[in-house]
């Protein structure tokens, strides 16, 4: 088989060895679809209020430095992706990709950050889904709601609607994301801008950098990118979509590009009442809800924006189960996760049973994160998760840089720019994960650090001894199978013979 995989195409394993989800529909979505849901998918209508207050906890006036190289760092990376989405048709994103390049031991790492990286991702939508739902609900009245077991409920309750459009297929996906997308937009963006006009830009100290150390810039940059995490992840659907070399590369650049410009901007005009507002955020207020009420939008808008944002979640949610249950599947299907896991609907086309698993994994980790730690979830729990879920991408985003590099090298289309693109690229996101320990941010998150080594690698070394399992199964089989043909070869000449 042709290492180039014809457009269109529904790949079932690849020239190393590696697996593809079979079964999926094909040739669905169009191009504006699987943009819009690659958008929705980062819920910006939550992003332009939440990425500001995670970069000032650390980055204070430099946040929108902080969101600048977020969203270059993850645009070089973009670079990076894209290669690969021009010319492979893939089911499992950058595990697949690494494959084409690098032996079994990349495949199996990034397979286990990626793992455990759309568990936290989908964990950490699901904390904020329950934050917002809960602080509306106390709002009008029921202030039983702000407890864990408010958050937790209305946090599940967003996991079962999410899974099940996902199950029933990408038709309605994408329908109820953009919709979710769209109807939350306005009410922000009136935030956002009757803060700025409200409180000012204070520009002099912003781009003067007014206290501002390094350390903190990358850590903002480290817990706001979560917002731009994942952006690559709409490659998992090139089977699934018309004209897949043309549509997954737009898909996959519109989020640094446009989204990553939209939350340095927001970043400039929120952050001066932020600053003002820190004595509401620390109370537990959400940031939106702060903000419109510091702006004099009035309580009712107030409490109404933790609703639609909690509503606005729900499309990132919808469209991150799609994406990761393509992933898992392809990890069942490379005898790496339960072989269930690799089923496909027969009517939706869905891989259902990923989609059941992942979600039960990350609401697992949900409960666990509500049960130790119900009085610290939006200023602690959050931006340790968010940090995390930044940390488990850095692996596979450092592979595909320097994949990118070699695959390039290899067919002789080496350009300096292209490679100069994905160096900065793997170095930034190197430099992230080194940043947190050069200059250590406050507890929980500086044990992020840690636990992403420990998790990755028991991961890995898991999936090591399944995949050395598979290969000897396999290479038993082939042994036996060689046996028997001899065999067999051998009764028909002795019978020729007589």
């Amino acid at each position: 088989m042709s290492s180039h995989m014809s457009e269109g195409r529904d790949p079932t394993i690849s020239d190393e060895g590696h697996h593809e989800a079979a079964g999926l529909a094909t040739r669905t979505l169009g191009a504006w679809q699987i943009v819009a849901l690659a958008l929705a998918s980062q819920t910006p209508a939550v992003a332009l209020v939440t990425v500001p207050f995670l970069l000032v906890v650390t980055a204070g006036n430099g946040s929108w430095l902080g969101a600048l190289m977020a969203a270059a760092a993850t645009g070089c990376v973009g670079i990076a992706v894209i290669t690969f989405a021009r010319r492979y048709v893939v089911t499992g994103s950058l595990y697949s990709y690494v494959s084409y390049v690098f032996g079994p031991w990349a495949r199996l790492l990034v397979g286990a950050s990626l793992l455990l990286g759309y568990v936290a991702l989908i964990a950490g939508v699901l904390l904020l889904t329950g934050i917002f739902a809960a602080s509306f609900v106390a709002a009008i009245g029921v202030h039983l709601a702000l407890g864990d077991g408010g958050i937790t409920l209305f946090a599940v309750l967003a996991m079962v609607i999410s899974a099940a459009l996902a199950y029933r297929g990408l038709d309605a996906s994408v329908r109820t994301a953009v919709v979710l997308t769209v109807a939350t937009l306005p009410i922000v963006l009136l935030i956002t801008i009757a803060t700025a006009l409200h409180t000012g830009l204070a520009l002099g100290d912003q781009f003067s950098l007014h206290d501002v150390t390094w350390g903190g810039v990358f850590q903002g940059a480290a817990a706001g990118g979560v917002f731009l995490v994942a952006f690559e992840s709409s490659a998992a659907l090139a089977v699934e979509t018309r004209h897949p070399k043309r549509s997954v590369p737009l898909a996959v650049m519109c989020i640094p590009i446009v989204l990553g410009s939209a939350y340095m901007l927001a970043a400039v005009m929120q952050v001066p009442g932020l600053k003002a507002a820190s004595d509401a955020l620390n109370e537990g207020g959400s940031p939106a809800a702060v903000l419109a009420e510091q702006a004099g939008l009035g309580t009712g808008l107030a409490t109404a924006t933790d609703l639609v944002l909690a509503v606005a979640n729900i499309a990132s949610l919808i469209a991150f189960v799609n994406y990761g249950s393509r992933f898992v599947a392809t990890l069942a299907t490379d005898g790496l996760l339960p072989a269930a896991m690799a089923k496909v609907h027969p009517r939706h086309r869905s891989p259902h049973v990923a989609i059941i698993g992942l979600s039960a994994l990350a609401s697992v980790l949900l409960l666990v994160l509500v049960r130790l730690f119900p009085d610290d979830l939006l200023t602690h729990v959050f931006p340790a998760i968010s940090t995390l879920t930044v940390y488990m991408w850095i692996i596979p985003w450092a592979l595909v840089c320097i994949g990118c590099v070699v695959l390039v090298v290899r067919e002789r289309r080496a350009r300096p720019a292209l490679i100069a693109a994905v160096v900065v690229g793997a170095a930034g996101m190197l430099w992230i994960y080194v940043n947190g320990l050069v200059n250590e941010p406050a507890p929980p998150v500086n044990a992020m650090s840690y636990v992403c080594l420990i998790a990755a690698g028991a991961v890995f070394g898991l999936f090591f001894v399944l995949d050395l399992r598979r290969r000897r199964r396999s290479a038993a089989g082939e042994q036996t199978a060689s046996s028997s043909a001899g065999t067999a070869g051998a009764r028909a000449h002795s019978s020729d013979g007589l």
